[in-house]
């Protein structure tokens, strides 16, 4: 019992802020709250919260921009290994094993998040689907902002454990990239829509369902 290192209060803190960006649904490249905001908020000093944000940026989780303020990093869901996915060799069956893991998670995360997005949830969630569609129209690579989706997707679910699970799920759609040569960017972009207006109705069967479609055109694609 000795050996155990109990956290420190800025350790603490920033696991506390790191679950406030999850809960709140944070999306890439959004500002947080000021030092003296986020101090008040988690009744800590602003020292406290200052080396808080400085172990999530250690983590590349936030990036400070000085004159600017604290923002979600754009890679904030590609930090950790947990599953320990970077030891397989063999692309080509990890990213069809992951698919069938994304076909057991993915829809009924679908359907949480069509029972607890909330209208801001909605809202970002449909600028993602248009910024997709100009990325295709326009001829440019896309997959970053279909992981975007699907990560933000996830945050609406409002389940925290589900953000845990999620660089695994980013690893699949590099994956895919990777492994295909010929992109299907209208029906991903169908498909991301149909998910939406579910979510947006709040209908789980419907996100659910629309979720698993996405999921086994992505695995006949492989």
């Amino acid at each position: 019992m000795k050996s155990i290192k109990y956290k420190s209060l800025p350790e603490k803190t920033a696991n506390v802020l790191l679950d406030y960006l999850y809960r709140e649904n944070y999306p890439v490249g959004a500002k947080l709250p000021n030092e003296i905001e986020l101090a008040d908020q988690f009744e800590v000093s602003r020292n406290t919260i200052r080396k808080a944000i400085q172990i999530l940026v250690d983590k590349k989780i936030l990036d400070v921009k000085r004159g600017s303020g604290t923002f979600v990093a754009s890679n904030r869901n590609l930090v950790d290994d947990p599953l320990g996915l970077t030891l397989c060799s063999d692309d080509k069956k990890l990213a069809r094993d992951l698919l069938d893991v994304r076909l057991m998670i993915e829809p009924k995360t679908a359907a949480l998040a069509a029972e607890n997005a909330s209208t801001e949830d909605i809202r970002q969630l449909q600028t993602i689907c248009k910024k997709l569609d100009k990325a295709i129209e326009s001829g440019q690579n896309y997959y970053e902002i279909d992981i975007e989706f699907h990560t933000f997707l996830a945050g609406c679910s409002k389940n925290l454990v589900i953000h845990n699970l999620y660089p695994a799920i980013t690893r699949a759609i590099i994956l895919q990239e990777s492994i295909i040569t010929k992109r299907f960017g209208e029906t991903t972009s169908k498909a991301h829509w149909n998910i939406y207006e579910a979510i947006k109705n709040h209908c789980a069967t419907d996100a659910a369902y629309a979720m698993q479609v996405h999921l086994i055109q992505n695995k006949q694609r492989l």
